[in-house]
C-alpha cells in the first residue's frame, strides 16, 4: 500500500507474510501452468504428426503399385481419399527420381515444389507454425520406389490460447483460495512469532541465553516455541561445550608444544649418547692404526670397541622395542619363569658395574619360589632397565637394594636406590617417552629416555604394573614391579631335552659369495671369512650376485636385502629357481630386524635371517653348520 505522496507504507509482519503468500502461490501456478501450457502444446504437436504419419503411411502402402507399374492414375485415386481430412492442403507423390507423379491441392493457388527437399526428406516432418510438411518413403519389395509429401494445417495457436484462458481461471481460483486460508492461518501464528521475537531480541542484546519464550495453546504454533527453546537451551550447552573445547584445546596445544620440544631435546640427547661411544672408538682406532702400539694397548682399544659397539647396539633395539610395543608387534615368549633365579641372575651381571662406580648392590630373597608364567629376557629387560638407571644416578658411595615379596596374588619387586631422586612433579611423567629425571649438563650419559618407557610398555604385557616413589631431590628412588601371581595357572616344568652334541662341526673351506652394496662392510666382511679359511666373491647389487652365483655356484650365500637392480628377497628367489644352487644355504644379513622381515625372508627362500652389525661368534656357528650339509667343491675362481 502507498501513502497518498507516492511513498511506500510499512506493513505488519501479516502484511508482509500475506504478500509473499500470494508472491509465491503466484508463481508457483505460474511455473505450473506454463509446465501443463508446454506439455499441451508438445502432445498436441505430437499428435498432429502421429496422424500425418498414419495417413502418409496408408497413402504410401496403397501407391507402391501404382509407382512401379507406372499407373499415375491410381496414384491420383489413392490421393483424392485424402480430400476428406480438413487439415491436408497439399498432397504429392514423387518417383523415385524426384518427380510429381501425382498431386492436389486444397486450395489449388500455390505451385508445388518440383523436388523434396533433402533435409526434409532426412528429418522426415517439418513444423512451421500453424503448418507441418511430411515426407514419408514409398517402398516396394525394400526398395525406395517414391515419396509421399504432404501439407497439413493445425490451429494450433487457438488450441493454446483456449487451455490457457482455463489455467487462468484455475489460477485465479486458486489465488483467492490461498489468500482465505493463509489470512486464518496468520491470525494464529502472528501473536506467538512477535512474543519469540522480542524474546530473540533481549538475548542478542544482554547474551541472556537462559531465556525462553512462553508457550502456546497451539500445537502446531508450539511446536515453533518448543524449537526455538530448544535451540536457546542448545546454544546455551554448546556455549558451554566451546569454553570446555577451547580450554582442553588450549592444554593440547601445549602438549604438543612439549612433545615436540620432548622430540628435539630426544633428537639432542640421541646425538649426545651416540657421541659418546664413538668418542672412545675413535680414539681406539687412532691407536690401532699407530705403528708402534703394544698388544697390551691393542687389546685395550679393541675391548673398547666391543663395548662401545655393544652400547650404541643396546640403544638402536631399545628404540626398535618400543616402537614394536606401541604398534602391538612386539609378541611375549611364555613359559615358566623361575622370578628369584631370573633377578639375582640380573643383579650378579650388574654386581660388576657397581663395585666399578663405587656402590653397595644387594639382592634380598624371599626364601620361597615365585614361579610364573612369561618371557623370561623381557622380565630380565625390565629388572636391566630399572638397575642401570639406578647404577646412572646413584653416586658413589650410594646402596641398590632389590627385594622380593610374594602375596597371594602378586608379586612385588622393588628396586630402591639411594640416588639423585625424582621430584614430585616429575614422578607422573618419568615412564613417558623421552622423559628423564635429570637434565642438567652434570649429569653425564643419561641415556635417551626410554628405558623406563621400555619397562613399563613390557610389564603392562604381564598383565602387571609399574610405579615409582621419591621423596624429593637426593633422597633416593623405589621403583615397584608388580605382577599377577597364581600358582593354578603357571606352566609346568618343561621335560628335560636330550643332551645336545657338545662338539661344534669343524669349519672346511668353503666358496661364500658376498653381496651389499656397502662396499666397506662387504670388504670387511669378505676379509673376515678369507681370515677363517674360505674362499670369497663380492659384488655389490642383485644383478651381479645372479651372475656370480650362476657362473660359480656358492656353498653360502651372504646377501643383503636393499640392493640396487635385484632386492635380496627377489634374488633368493631366483637362486632358489636354479637347479645348481639348490643346496646353496642363503642367509640374509640387513638393517631390517623386524618380524615382519624375518618372515618375508623365509618365505623368499633364506635360510637365516641376521641383523646388522653381525655377531661373527653367531656367523661363525652358522657356517659350521653349513659346512657339514654343502658338498667339497672346488674354490671359487
Amino acid at each position: 500500500m502507498k501513502t497518498p505522496d507516492g511513498s511506500m507504507k510499512l506493513t505488519t509482519l501479516q502484511g508482509q507474510l500475506t504478500r509473499a503468500s500470494l508472491l509465491t502461490t503466484f508463481l508457483v501456478l505460474l511455473v505450473c501452468s506454463a509446465a501443463l501450457l508446454s506439455y499441451e502444446y508438445f502432445t498436441s504437436r505430437s499428435s498432429w504428426a502421429d496422424e500425418t504419419r498414419t495417413q502418409a503411411d496408408f497413402i504410401a502402402h496403397t501407391s507402391a503399385a501404382a509407382l512401379v507399374f507406372n499407373d499415375p492414375r491410381a496414384a491420383q485415386e489413392n490421393l483424392s481419399l485424402l480430400r476428406l481430412q480438413r487439415r491436408i492442403e497439399t498432397a504429392a507423390i514423387y518417383d523415385k527420381e524426384g518427380r510429381v507423379f501425382a498431386f492436389f491441392r486444397a486450395n489449388g493457388q500455390e505451385p508445388l515444389p518440383s523436388t523434396v527437399d533433402s533435409a526434409l526428406l532426412r528429418d522426415g516432418v517439418r513444423f512451421s507454425g500453424s503448418a507441418l510438411t511430411m515426407a514419408y518413403p514409398i517402398r516396394h519389395d525394400d526398395e525406395r520406389v517414391g515419396t509421399v509429401y504432404l501439407e497439413s494445417r493445425h490451429d494450433m495457436l487457438g488450441r493454446i490460447a483456449t487451455y490457457g484462458l482455463i489455467l487462468i481461471a484455475v489460477m485465479s481460483m486458486g489465488l483467492g483460495i490461498a489468500v482465505l486460508f493463509f489470512n486464518r492461518l496468520l491470525r494464529r501464528v502472528a501473536r506467538p512469532l512477535d512474543e519469540m521475537t522480542q524474546v530473540a531480541h533481549e538475548v542478542m542484546a544482554k547474551r541472556a541465553w537462559g531465556l525462553r519464550a512462553r508457550e502456546t495453546e497451539y500445537q502446531d504454533i508450539g511446536v515453533l516455541v518448543t524449537a526455538f527453546n530448544g535451540m536457546l537451551a542448545e546454544v546455551q550447552a554448546r556455549t558451554g561445550e566451546l569454553e570446555v573445547e577451547m580450554a582442553e584445546r588450549v592444554r593440547a596445544e601445549q602438549g604438543l608444544r612439549q612433545a615436540d620440544r620432548r622430540k628435539d631435546e630426544f633428537l639432542a640427547t640421541l646425538a649426545h649418547e651416540l657421541r659418546n661411544p664413538l668418542a672412545p672408538m675413535t680414539t681406539a682406532l687412532a691407536l690401532l692404526r699407530r705403528e708402534r702400539s703394544t698388544p697390551e694397548v691393542r687389546e685395550k682399544s679393541m675391548a673398547i670397541l666391543q663395548r662401545q659397539l655393544a652400547h650404541i647396539v643396546r640403544l638402536i633395539d631399545d628404540l626398535l622395542d618400543v616402537s614394536r610395543v606401541s604398534t602391538g608387534k612386539l609378541s611375549l615368549r611364555v613359559e615358566r619363569v623361575e622370578l628369584v633365579d631370573l633377578i639375582r641372575s640380573t643383579v650378579e651381571l650388574f654386581q660388576g658395574t657397581a663395585s666399578d662406580k663405587g656402590l653397595s648392590l644387594s639382592f634380598e630373597e624371599p626364601g620361597v619360589a615365585v614361579p610364573l608364567s612369561g618371557d623370561a629376557a623381557r622380565l630380565a629387560q625390565v629388572f636391566s632397565n630399572l638397575l642401570t638407571n639406578a647404577c646412572r644416578y646413584t653416586p658413589s658411595g650410594g646402596r641398590i637394594g632389590v627385594s622380593v615379596r610374594r602375596t597371594d596374588d602378586s608379586v612385588e619387586v622393588v628396586v630402591q636406590d639411594s640416588g639423585l631422586g625424582i621430584e614430585p612433579a616429575m614422578q607422573h611423567r618419568i615412564f613417558d617417552l623421552f622423559e628423564q629425571g635429570d637434565k642438567s649438563l652434570e649429569r653425564g650419559s643419561a641415556g635417551l629416555g626410554i628405558g623406563l618407557t621400555l619397562a613399563r610398555q613390557l610389564v603392562q604385557l604381564h598383565g602387571g604394573e609399574i610405579s615409582v616413589h621419591s621423596e624429593g631431590r637426593n633422597r633416593g628412588s623405589r621403583f615397584t614391579v608388580r605382577l599377577p601371581f597364581d600358582p593354578a595357572t603357571v606352566l609346568p616344568v618343561p621335560p628335560a631335552a636330550p643332551a645336545a652334541a657338545t662338539s661344534v662341526p669343524a669349519v672346511r673351506p668353503m666358496r661364500v659369495l658376498v653381496a651389499d652394496d656397502n662396499v666397506d662392510f662387504a670388504t670387511s666382511l669378505a676379509e673376515l671369512l678369507r681370515g677363517a679359511g674360505h674362499s670369497v666373491e663380492v659384488v655389490h647389487d642383485g644383478v651381479a650376485a645372479l651372475a656370480a652365483a650362476r657362473r660359480n655356484p656358492p656353498d653360502v650365500a651372504l646377501l643383503d636385502i636393499g640392493m640396487p637392480h635385484l632386492n635380496g628377497y627377489e634374488l633368493a628367489r631366483r637362486l632358489r629357481a636354479e637347479p645348481a644352487l639348490g643346496r646353496t644355504v642363503l642367509m640374509a644379513i640387513t638393517g631390517w630386524g623386524q618380524a615382519s622381515d624375518r618372515d618375508e625372508a623365509m618365505r623368499a627362500g633364506f635360510d637365516h635371517h641376521l641383523t646388522k652389525p653381525v655377531d661373527p661368534a653367531l656367523l661363525g656357528q652358522l657356517l659350521a653348520t653349513a659346512g657339514a650339509r654343502a658338498p667339497q667343491a672346488p674354490a671359487l675362481g
